[in-house]
């Protein structure tokens, strides 16, 4: 089945040569318009020794007689930014891979798989203003390339030190590399869709409504794209956090996660087959940032209309 996503941090259970504040001098200068970060940076974050450029596996030193009241953080390496890059606002996911550090110990506690270039996974932050957290935060106005260091106060560090252990009454410091940002919506170039598929439209959040057309239901599995999005193309096993409307072929609504519970995780292709969801297979090679509309024969036909958030 999909996996259900915790609307603030979506793969993290709260359900992971360059000198900190040094930055190459081909660095693109980062436009972050009119973006107000909830966190600012702080004697910790800013004192926190990165050894490691933005994609590396980083060392890091800190210093464990600095105390923080209030979570802060700092962008220390600008370096993989490239030009006219989308910061991470009000109502983006951001793509991200991270490792977390014990203040007192100076212990690394947890990493995220694909952190430092070992996987091709990220993890997912979902960013909207009645839902913001330390970890979402840490991330909020920064540009894909971007490196960042949150120093989380002891109080805010709990719930993940619950999980991943460490000293209760030190601080938490976290180093995380900003992969991507998306929207919360399929954007880009609307298409028609081929005779025989149902009418699609959506609102201006993006959640879609669809008609039926008047015919038997369908045989097989088809495809169209309705937004052809403007992001890397999904490979077979790659992970998707997708939006996902799916109606019976009587007009009744069988899945909606824009009205409950929010995007949700796709496995790759061999897991989603595995769970019975043989439809994962027409999203590979779609562009993220897609929206997809599959009808699906045999006993339980249905339509599903997916949104393709992001990928990794």
């Amino acid at each position: 089945m999909l996996r259900r996503i915790a609307p603030a941090v979506l793969t993290v259970a709260v359900s992971a040569a360059v000198l900190t504040g040094c930055s190459s001098t081909d660095a693109v200068e980062v436009d972050r318009g009119d973006c107000a970060a909830t966190l600012g940076a702080g004697a910790l974050s800013d004192s926190v020794v990165v050894l490691g450029a933005f994609g590396t596996e980083p060392e890091v030193s800190i210093p464990t007689e600095t105390e923080v009241s209030v979570s802060q953080r700092s962008i220390v390496d600008s370096s993989g930014v490239t030009a006219g890059a989308k910061v991470a606002g009000n109502d983006t996911i951001a793509s991200v891979n991270f490792a977390f550090y014990d203040q007192a110990s100076g212990e690394k506690l947890f990493a995220s798989s694909g952190f430092g270039g070992a996987a091709e996974t990220n993890e997912f932050f979902m960013l909207a203003a009645d839902m913001m957290n330390p970890l979402s935060a840490a991330v909020e106005c920064a540009a894909p390339g971007e490196r960042v260091v949150l120093a989380m106060s002891p109080e805010d560090a709990l719930p993940l030190r619950q999980q991943i252990g460490g000293t209760p009454e030190s601080a938490l410091v976290a180093v995380m590399d900003l992969e991507d940002v998306s929207g919360f919506k399929a954007s880009g170039r609307e298409k028609g869709l081929p005779n025989g598929f149902p009418a699609v439209v959506t609102d201006e959040t993006g959640q879609p409504g669809l008609v039926l057309p008047p015919r038997e239901a369908p045989v097989g599995l088809t495809s169209a794209v309705r937004v052809s999005g403007e992001g890397d193309d999904v490979s077979a096993e790659g992970r998707l956090l997708v939006q996902m409307l799916a109606v019976g072929w009587d007009g009744s609504v069988l899945t909606n996660t824009w009205t409950d519970g929010g995007p949700q995780m796709l496995p790759g292709e061999t897991e989603s087959a595995a769970q019975g969801l043989a439809f994962r297979a027409e999203l590979t090679g779609k562009p993220v940032g897609s929206q997809v509309v599959i009808t699906e024969g045999g006993d339980n036909a249905r339509v599903i209309v997916l949104d393709i958030l992001a990928a990794g």
